[in-house]
């Protein structure tokens, strides 16, 4: 009887594992997994949701420089109805020591984030990011505009890249819209 070549014999086992794995659902008793059921909205057992989707004639907001979006803030601050103008209660001497920004060489970058407008009910100029260990004094400029002021840097659970809040009254001192997501740069003193 005369030998198989190697190239045969790997051909041949080759077909058998080809078989037997066309085979396996039936040899193994595997079931495929049921198709997904999607229920239909009954009106007669619940109320039906009507989804509807914008096409090109549909009404899009629009925003308008200097306006005062309603209602501000989210969570906890939340006040539906009432201006920016009367829930930032600080001061005059408190926002122009915001404003005296003068840079110095003790100065340091802690690096960039991304900023959404914190409670309204804390007043004071602040900026609660995890790019701080411990509450210092600091100073954050709007990437778009280089807009700076002095806030307090207030220490923030999460990742570096998780994002802060900013007061109310730093974010108007900025000119950053209420409903904004600026890019701050974030300086500890």
């Amino acid at each position: 009887m005369k030998m198989m070549s190697k190239t045969t014999r790997g051909v041949v086992l080759l077909m058998v594992l080809v078989a037997l794995a066309g085979c396996s659902t039936r040899l193994f008793k595997r079931k495929p997994p049921p198709p997904p059921v999607i229920e239909a909205c009954d009106p007669t057992l619940a109320e039906c949701i009507e989804v509807q989707t914008p096409d090109e004639d549909t009404v899009r907001p629009k925003h308008r420089k200097g306006a005062v979006t309603t209602p501000v803030g989210t969570g906890e601050g939340f006040v539906e109805g009432v201006a920016a103008e009367e829930l930032d209660t600080t001061s005059g001497a408190e926002k122009e020591a915001a404003l005296d920004v003068a840079t110095t060489a003790k100065e340091k970058e802690l690096g960039k984030t991304i900023a959404s407008l914190g409670a309204v009910a804390e007043q004071g100029f602040w900026l609660k990011t995890p790019l701080v260990v411990k509450e210092r004094e600091g100073r954050v400029v709007w990437a778009d505009n280089g807009n700076s002021v002095n806030v307090t840097l207030i220490p923030k659970q999460g990742e570096a890249s998780a994002g802060s809040q900013i007061s109310l009254a730093a974010m108007r001192a900025l000119g950053i819209p209420l409903t904004g997501l600026p890019e701050l740069i974030v300086f500890a003193k």
